[in-house]
C-alpha cells in the first residue's frame, strides 16, 4: 500500500471517528446526558469514546458553531447556562416549527406510524414507573417519539431545524422531569396519538403546543430558584451527567 493511500485510510478512520464522537455529543445534548455550566474535558472525552483528542476538538467546534455549545474565554468548552429570554426564544420557536411537523406527519399518517407512537408512549410509562429509572433514559425515550411523529413529516428542513433546538434547550429538560409537567406530557402524548390515528392535525397540534408551551413555562417557573445556586446546582439535580 503506498504512502498515499495510508494517508486516505487514516483520513478515513479520522472522518469516521469524529461523525461517531460529534452524533455521541449531539444525543447527550439532546436526551439530557450533558447539563449546563459542565465544561466538556477534551481528554476525558478523548478516553471515553477511546479516540485521539483530535475528532473531539473537531465535534465541539462544530457544536459551538450550532450555538449548543459555548466557548469560554480560556479557550474550554462547556453547556451553555440559557438565559430567561433565550428559553422564552427558544420555546416559542419549537412551538411553531413543531407544530406545523407535526400537521405535515397527521396529513401522511400511516397505521404503522399511529402504532409505533403507541408503543413509544408505553415505553415511555413503564420507564416513567421504575424506581430505578434515570432521567436520562426518560428523556431518551421522549425524544425518541417526538423525533418519530417530526420524522412523518417527510421534511429535509424541518427536522434539521428542530433537531438545532433541541441541542440548545434539552440540557435544561430534566428540570421538568419532577413535576407536574411530566404528567401533562403524558396526556399530550395520547391526544397525539389520538389525533394521529383521526387524521385530525388540529387536535396533534394543540396538544403538541400545549405540551411545548407548559414545559417552558415549568423552565421559566424554577429558574431564579435554580440560578440562586449558580450552575453548579444543575450538577446536583441531574443523576449521573457525563454517561451517554
Amino acid at each position: 500500500m503506498s504512502n498515499d493511500d495510508n494517508q486516505d485510510t487514516g483520513a478515513k478512520k479520522s472522518q469516521t471517528m469524529q461523525a461517531v464522537v460529534l452524533n455521541r455529543l449531539r444525543d447527550g445534548l439532546i436526551e439530557g446526558a450533558l447539563i449546563p455550566g459542565q465544561v466538556i474535558s477534551i481528554r476525558k472525552f478523548a478516553a471515553m469514546f477511546g479516540t485521539s483528542p483530535m475528532p473531539v476538538r473537531d465535534a465541539l467546534s462544530q457544536l459551538v458553531a450550532a450555538n449548543a455549545l459555548q466557548e469560554l474565554p480560556n479557550r474550554s468548552v462547556c453547556v451553555p447556562v440559557l438565559s430567561r429570554e433565550r428559553i422564552e426564544e427558544l420555546f416559542a420557536v419549537r412551538a411553531m416549527l413543531e407544530c406545523r411537523a407535526a400537521r405535515q406527519a397527521c396529513a401522511r399518517a400511516t397505521p404503522e406510524l399511529v402504532a409505533t407512537l403507541r408503543e413509544l408512549h408505553s415505553h415511555v410509562d413503564g420507564i416513567a414507573m421504575k424506581q430505578s429509572a434515570t432521567k436520562h433514559a426518560v428523556l431518551r425515550r421522549n425524544r425518541k417519539f417526538h423525533f418519530t411523529l417530526y420524522a412523518g413529516a417527510q421534511s429535509e428542513i424541518l427536522m434539521p431545524l428542530i433537531e438545532s433546538l433541541w441541542l440548545q434547550c434539552g440540557p435544561t429538560l430534566f428540570m421538568t422531569l419532577e413535576t407536574a409537567n411530566a404528567t401533562r406530557a403524558h396526556d399530550a402524548h395520547l391526544q397525539i396519538i389520538n389525533g394521529m390515528a383521526a387524521r385530525d392535525p388540529d387536535m396533534v397540534a394543540s396538544a403538541l403546543e400545549r405540551e411545548i408551551r407548559e414545559t417552558g413555562e415549568t423552565l421559566l417557573a424554577g429558574y431564579d430558584d435554580l440560578m440562586s445556586f449558580g450552575p453548579l446546582s444543575f450538577a446536583m439535580k441531574a443523576e449521573d451527567p457525563l454517561r451517554l
